[in-house]
């Protein structure tokens, strides 16, 4: 929770003043937003992935967070600002919820910031390979909302959508690549569950 964050140098950080700035009543989803700044949208895509990095995830929020980081993703492609409909950015927020998926990213940036660094600067520097980094994030997202009542269907996409954020938002070319790696993984994961669901109705029916 926000007592246990100790606000150190790196990205963490400003996960950490933010978590400050979450009145205790909670906050509309637009509120948010615009309390993330310049860099929101990745942000946003980040700390939305964070919770559900490990199985346990808050029940119920993994349509409505996946819909969000996926229009994310794409305002980002668009270059425009957020497209998230009316009604979600009306959308109130518990505190409670909000430190939780703060916390979850807070915990795991601390630990990423001791390996993080600007490197590879190849997949951040051009124009074609953020694009590609971009239409990953868009991918990633789709799958993360694709409904499969199977384990690490959320999990999976979240570690890409994480990776990419971070990795985009920090120059880290190696997060980058790790991330492309989450996203070929779950892709495979999906299609692998797919086709045995299939094989399985077939026989069935």
């Amino acid at each position: 929770m926000v007592k246990t964050f100790e606000c150190e140098k790196g990205f963490s950080y400003t996960i950490c003043k933010i978590s400050k700035k979450i009145p205790h009543n909670g906050m509309t989803l637009r509120a948010f937003l615009n309390l993330l700044g310049d860099r929101g949208r990745l942000i946003t895509c980040l700390i939305l992935a964070a919770p559900f990095l490990i199985p346990l995830s808050i029940p119920g929020t993994g349509i409505v967070i996946g819909t969000i980081i996926l229009l994310t993703s794409l305002s980002i492609i668009l270059n425009r600002y957020y497209l998230v409909p009316e009604f979600l950015l009306k959308r109130e927020m518990s505190y409670k919820t909000l430190i939780k998926i703060l916390d979850a990213c807070y915990r795991m940036l601390n630990f990423l910031e001791k390996y993080m660094k600007p490197r590879l600067l190849l997949m951040t520097n051009k124009k074609s390979t953020r694009m590609v980094n971009n239409l990953f994030l868009v991918i990633c997202s789709i799958l993360f909302i694709t409904p499969l009542p199977i384990p690490l269907t959320d999990t999976l996409p979240a570690f890409g959508i994480f990776f990419l954020s971070a990795g985009i938002l920090e120059c880290d070319g190696y997060l980058i690549l790790f991330g492309y790696f989450m996203v070929i993984i779950t892709a495979l994961y999906f299609l692998i569950i797919t086709f045995i669901g299939l094989k399985l109705l077939f026989h069935v029916f």
